[in-house]
């Protein structure tokens, strides 16, 4: 009879197990008082029964238990298959966009939208800086401005798909070329193309010192093809360059790609920051994702992180589309 009562209280739970009043639910689900209910119930018809019941219980407890932490395993195992990625150019590549340098201030310069940069002011004290370069300023450049405002140096502004500078600043000069490779590579077609070293020598500054110079470059491409292809000796003479980087997405050109990062990171600089323009999507590859369109601010000569991290967003960014979201962070091996 004590078997008959302890089958019936498993079977006919009290009302509080119930989703809806009056409904006592499917008789296999219990909840947590129906359980409580059901032992007292047991215990009131015969402590051995009462004992069978708990048996049970447990053991179907520890059959859950073992069910969960299998889930939790499983998903650990497929979080770790999606986030690798065969070690070659596009691993490296990405890579190589980790954020390895702290910057202690930053400041926007330029527009802002899109045409602003975080620009590290670390090491940029009036004096050390002698000149600087803006490398594409198409319609606006509001970033020759605000250098020239901050520091009191020369601006070269460059670009050969305009006629005339964006900005006419007390010491910004306008020259009417593009950037390219040494012997062309990367340069528009029947328009004046000059690699950076002759850059430099039109603009006076062939001798500069290590580290006294600054530039901004958005040159729609052409980078990939300048620094993968520079010697890393011109580089030098620069203190800070902040670079648009475009079209992540095209793996069949990371092998030039990587060389061109290789190129600027072996000339000394260190990545201080990413920031991704919301004019492009996301470039996403086993597991990891970055902004197919980045923008990346180089320093030289500062310490290294411990452990170079993933880019974050800083507080002075912003959308470079003000009409859309802004682009999420990147992850990166």
């Amino acid at each position: 009879s004590s078997h008959c009562l302890a089958q019936a209280c498993l079977l006919r739970p009290p009302h509080f197990s119930s989703t809806r009043p009056g409904d006592p639910g499917p008789p296999h689900l219990l909840t947590m008082k129906s359980l409580v209910f059901a032992s007292a119930c047991m215990l009131s018809a015969s402590s051995a029964s009462a004992r069978v019941f708990l048996h049970i219980a447990s053991e179907a407890d520890m059959r859950v238990s073992t069910r969960i932490a299998e889930g939790h395993e499983l998903s650990a195992r497929l979080v770790q298959v999606a986030s690798t990625l065969p070690e070659g150019p596009t691993k490296s590549l990405l890579h190589s966009f980790r954020i390895c340098t702290k910057c202690r201030q930053f400041k926007r310069w330029g527009e802002g939208h899109d045409g602003g940069y975080l620009t590290c002011q670390d090491g940029l004290e009036r004096g050390k800086i002698k000149a600087a370069y803006s490398m594409g300023v198409e319609g606006h450049d509001k970033w020759s401005d605000d250098v020239y405002e901050a520091l009191k140096v020369p601006v070269n502004q460059f670009d050969c798909t305009v006629d005339h500078p964006a900005q006419k600043c007390p010491d910004c000069h306008f020259f009417k070329a593009c950037l390219s490779a040494p012997g062309g590579a990367g340069g528009i077609s029947g328009k004046t193309n000059w690699d950076l070293e002759e850059a430099l020598k039109q603009t006076g500054q062939g001798n500069a010192t290590d580290r006294s110079l600054l530039m901004k470059m958005d040159i729609e491409g052409a980078e990939w093809f300048v620094y993968s292809a520079n010697s890393g000796a011109p580089l030098k003479k620069f203190k800070e360059i902040i670079v648009e980087f475009h079209s992540i997405h095209h793996e069949s050109s990371h092998p030039r790609y990587l060389k061109a990062m290789q190129t600027i990171l072996a000339a000394g600089f260190k990545v201080a920051h990413v920031h991704g323009n919301n004019y492009a999507g996301t470039y996403q590859i086993g597991g990891y994702k970055i902004p197919d369109v980045v923008e990346i601010t180089f320093v030289a000569d500062t310490p290294a992180l411990a452990t170079c991290e993933n880019p974050k967003h800083n507080v002075l960014d912003t959308v470079n589309n003000p009409n859309s979201i802004e682009i999420p962070d990147s992850v990166l091996p």
